[in-house]
């Protein structure tokens, strides 16, 4: 009597739990060349909000065990840290645009990177098969800029050409799942990004795997090669409780870019 008792309160205390309809997913990045790494995330999304889990990862900023979280579709991200019981708002555009910023205020003198206006080509828009279970889109885009790094008032220019093969699927309407899962590639400079992301905005949907190859040319004939892959492997519909996307209790408040430009334990 009193085990069933147990049980029935159980099952009350569950039913109190705050759930509704999203999504859970697994997804693998695996980026190749000077800057190489693997990264495996699970992440839960319900609407606007989202969590996403780094299980795996060989990056500073994202160590196994950390993760992302949002409450607004993005526009407000933390990284949170349980083994430093820490949060830190995350701002990828600040992260990414470090350089940018070094070429203002003091550093304005020593640093200065000009890039070109880009030309974006789509090579392709297809049927893209099936992938995670869900149909999807297959479109390429192939981006041609100029960039030249002055320091000092020496300079070095290079030709980058990034070739971008999506599948997207139309499918899924959740915001949160554009936390990560995003279509345009971001070089850190603000007018470029823009532009480029005008283009790619034709995309309809969320990628559910994209293949980016970016080549760097140097004009003494230097070439860098980087390829970056990033495949959802698992898809599916799950109740999400609402706790899942809040940041817990008595964890302190810190800074993922001081003064703009450090990262945590660096």
């Amino acid at each position: 009597m009193r085990r069933n008792l147990f049980s029935f309160a159980a099952l009350l205390l569950l039913a109190a739990v705050p759930a509704a309809a999203g999504f859970r997913y697994e997804a693998v990045t695996k980026t190749d060349g000077q800057a190489g790494g693997n990264t495996k995330v699970e992440g839960w999304v319900s609407g606007e909000k989202a969590k996403i889990l780094f299980r795996d990862s060989d990056q500073p900023l994202t160590e196994t065990g950390t993760y992302l979280l949002t409450r607004d579709g993005g526009k407000t991200i933390y990284l949170v840290d349980p083994e430093e019981k820490t949060y830190a708002e995350w701002d990828l555009q600040a992260m990414l645009g470090m350089a940018g910023a070094l070429t203002g205020g003091a550093m304005g003198s020593l640093l200065k990177m000009d890039f070109s206006e880009p030309l974006v080509q789509q090579l392709a828009d297809e049927d893209g098969g099936t992938v995670a279970g869900h149909p999807t889109r297959h479109t390429k885009f192939r981006t041609t800029y100029t960039v030249t790094v002055k320091v000092m008032g020496m300079g070095n220019t290079s030709d980058v050409v990034t070739e971008q093969d999506l599948w997207t699927t139309d499918q899924l309407q959740d915001v949160g799942l554009g936390v990560w899962l995003r279509a345009s590639p971001r070089s850190g400079n603000e007018q470029l990004d823009k532009l480029i992301s005008t283009e790619m905005k034709k995309v309809q949907g969320f990628p559910l795997k994209s293949v980016t190859v970016s080549t760097t040319k140097g004009k003494k004939g230097k070439e860098t090669v980087t390829r970056t892959t990033m495949e959802v492997t698992a898809l599916e519909r799950a109740d999400v409780a609402d706790a899942s996307f809040v940041l817990p209790a008595g964890y302190e408040e810190t800074q993922l870019l001081p003064a703009g430009l450090a990262g945590p334990r660096q």
